[in-house]
């Protein structure tokens, strides 16, 4: 078996932008891309990638598509399942698939759930975390009591007899879920000769970025892609201090193991200025100590930073500071939390004070056009000529108030691409002329679908606020929140850490706590916030380790 290259340094030493895109450049100009796979864990890291990927000369040069790479710059699982039969995946976000499976066995809906069924559901999180595990059902039965997810009310029983419902449901609806991408790709012995000869792997570089994440059956999976790649370009790059997907699987053990002889270790620091570097170091400390390191991780020269505490999102000279910089400069922030009930403590500071934000996983909570629309729409009104672009972005969301009957869905191809003054408007029987009198666009703006009036008339009040703030037009959101876990592999000029820890149950060992917090303050560049929790214990303090 061939044995991978372990690169390994703190986060942003240049793993992953530096060392993993240069490798990368180089075997481009050498070998044939097709047979160059670079994997990474998460969505969010490989859309990083695939960005920097685009722009390097070569790839320009040669007139590659976006396309071409997103089955060879990719998570493992979308590889794997390029590789199989089946097309459909039973994922979390299709809900009609549980309903179909609680209608087959009554047992599925013993649980409670939440708004995602399949996300939230125990039994869904019991068989995932035996996968992530490598155990079968009856081994990780055994090991619960270790484990910091509730299962019930489920018996071991229960869940093996719901574990046979739902495997012949995904047979007979010819679906893979997440695990099986990974599994049927290990053990072949199930597909179809054609499908066999697909797998065989012809992969001639294979790179691994955030390898410390991966489990067992992903890590065997990686072996396999790896059979066959020339003259030893076999490379797994991670940091084992980053290992925070331990309830999946992934062993920290393993991969400090690994750390202590890598082939190359980066010690230079391209991120982290000095601040956070001091302060990710003070909070990583006991992990050190634990295995013995003497590891060496230098700030970025010239950028000092700063760590500031905070013990709410209410009014203080703390917040006042962040405040001012999110509205005063052009930097980027990260709102990063470990549990979920902290977004909604987040997204009720961002409408408080008018900020444009948006989910780390998702577009604007406004998107900049209907912003723009709600900017444009004062002076439209005072007789300033709008491009035509601009007046269809208007009828995207003007209602009845302002629209001639009949108007509303009028077809703009006919119409001379030139600017268009709201008399002209007016005058050919497509707005109303009160219209021209209403100032504020909110006030004409039709009720969002799904909405009813109090959430219609928070939401204009908040875009109103960032209307007042004023925004930019570049197409870009600068603050964005997600968990921590989301926000891996990410960089951001500044990050609002909230130490807040909503756990059932017995409590994670300390060192997984120190890893995550290490993560979430280690994406920043400038400025560490350190938000105060608002539960009872903050993360990773726990006293004496």
């Amino acid at each position: 078996m061939i044995k991978p290259r372990f690169v390994v340094g703190p986060p942003g030493t240049g793993k992953t932008h530096t060392f993993l895109l240069e490798k990368y450049r180089e075997f481009f100009k050498k070998y044939d891309p097709d047979k160059i796979v670079l994997i990474s864990h998460t969505n969010v890291a490989v859309s990083e990638i695939l960005n920097a990927a685009m722009d390097i000369p070569e790839i320009k040069e040669r007139g590659y598509r976006r396309k071409f790479f997103e089955d060879r710059i990719c998570t493992i699982h979308h590889y794997c399942k390029k590789k199989l039969d089946r097309k459909e995946v039973f994922t979390e976000q299709d809900n009609e698939d549980f309903k179909n499976l609680c209608r087959l066995h009554v047992a599925f809906a013993y649980a409670t759930i939440g708004d995602d069924p399949y996300k939230d559901h125990p039994f869904f999180k019991f068989i995932k975390a035996s996968y992530g595990h490598d155990r079968t059902l009856e081994e990780h039965w055994h090991h619960r009591d270790t484990n910091t997810l509730d299962y019930s009310p489920y018996s071991l029983i229960q869940i093996q007899e719901l574990k046979v419902v739902y495997e012949k449901y995904k047979d007979d609806n010819n679906l893979y879920d997440f695990a099986d991408m990974i599994t049927k790709y290990n053990d072949r012995s199930d597909l179809p000769e054609d499908h066999k000869k697909k797998i065989r792997s012809d992969i001639e570089v294979l790179m691994v970025d955030e390898a410390q994440d991966t489990n067992r059956p992903q890590l065997r999976a990686v072996f396999k892609m790896a059979k066959n790649v020339r003259d030893d370009h076999f490379y797994m790059i991670g940091d084992p201090d980053q290992t925070i997907f331990e309830w999946a699987g992934s062993d920290a053990h393993y991969f400090h193991q690994a750390a202590a002889k890598p082939w190359l270790e980066l010690t230079e620091g391209k991120r982290c200025g000095e601040a956070i570097n001091k302060f990710c170091k003070q909070i990583i400390a006991p992990v050190w100590r634990r295995y013995n390191y003497n590891r060496k991780w230098l700030p970025v020269p010239g950028i000092i930073g700063n760590k500031y505490e905070l013990a709410d999102l209410q009014p203080s000279l703390g917040l006042e500071k962040l405040l001012e910089k999110i509205k005063n400069t052009k930097e980027t922030f990260i709102f990063a939390y470990r549990g979920k009930p902290s977004d909604k403590r987040m997204r009720k500071f961002f409408e408080q004070y008018g900020i444009e934000y948006a989910h780390i996983k998702s577009s604007a909570h406004v998107s900049l056009k209907e912003l723009k629309c709600h900017d444009e729409w004062p002076s439209f009104t005072e007789g300033a000529p709008k491009s035509l672009k601009q007046i269809k972005d208007f009828w995207c969301y003007l209602g009845s108030k302002a629209i001639v009957h009949g108007k509303g869905t009028y077809k703009f191809e006919d119409w001379v691409n030139q600017d268009y003054t709201i008399n002209t408007l007016i005058d050919g029987g497509f707005l109303k002329s009160q219209a021209k009198e209403i100032k504020f666009f909110d006030l004409l703006r039709k009720r969002a679908k799904g909405q009813d009036a109090k959430q219609h008339e928070r939401r204009m009040i908040y875009i109103r606020k960032v209307i007042k703030n004023g925004f930019d037009f570049d197409g870009k959101i600068r603050v964005k929140y997600g968990n921590i876990h989301q926000i891996k592999g990410t960089t951001f000029d500044n990050v609002v850490g909230d130490l807040s820890i909503f756990r059932r149950g017995k409590r994670e060992h300390p060192h997984i706590e120190l890893r995550l917090k290490y993560t979430m303050f280690s994406r920043g560049i400038y400025d560490a916030w350190v938000l105060r929790s608002e539960t009872e214990r903050s993360l990773g303090e726990h006293g004496s380790l």
